[in-house]
């Protein structure tokens, strides 16, 4: 129980710097150094998160409507493959339950990795109607409903956990609802 305490203030102390963070953003960052979502537009000091560069915003060559989408990433090969015998290098980036995995089935568990690549977009109107959401979404009804907010993301610069889960419920997902 001890361990779960401590995970939980860990968490919620993570959870509350990120808060803090967003409210110090303003709507006029949205596209500028966060993504027209609410994101973090730059990439990672390590370099192995890159920047957010607008995403995918054309259909791959070949697609058509109703078909499956293809992997756009398809002739992307894994820059590090981790298994029992390397794990140790990787520990750091590892959960408990990937290590326990890597230990039990050390001959066979192996975790392929590729490189990341940040190519989620929506449509411009989703974007623009996002950017008007700020201050004018409003939670509703002691948190359980949402007010004065059009389409996309309600609240791009959450104050409060609600707003992060309203911004989850809420997202685009397209226009037709079927896959």
């Amino acid at each position: 129980m001890k361990r779960n305490t401590g995970f939980n203030l860990i968490t919620a102390a993570a959870f509350a710097a990120g808060v803090a963070t967003a409210t110090a953003q303003s709507a006029a960052d949205l596209g500028k150094s966060l993504t027209p979502l609410g994101a973090e537009k730059a990439g990672n000091a390590a370099g192995t998160i890159p920047a957010w560069e607008g995403g995918i915003t054309q259909p791959p060559a070949g697609y058509k409507s109703g078909d499956h989408h293809p992997d756009p990433f398809a002739d992307d090969k894994p820059s590090a493959t981790i298994n029992a015998a390397n794990a140790e290098q990787y520990a750091d980036n590892l959960t408990e339950g990937h290590k326990a995995l890597l230990a039990r089935y050390a001959s066979t568990y192996k975790m392929p990795v590729y490189p990341t690549r940040r190519s989620a977009s929506v449509p411009q109107d989703v974007y623009d109607a996002t950017k008007a959401n700020v201050g004018s979404a409003q939670l509703a009804d002691g948190g359980n409903g949402v007010s004065g907010a059009s389409r996309g993301a309600p609240f791009p610069l959450p104050k409060n956990g609600q707003e992060v889960i309203w911004n989850h419920l809420l997202r685009y997902r397209g226009l037709g609802g079927l896959r």
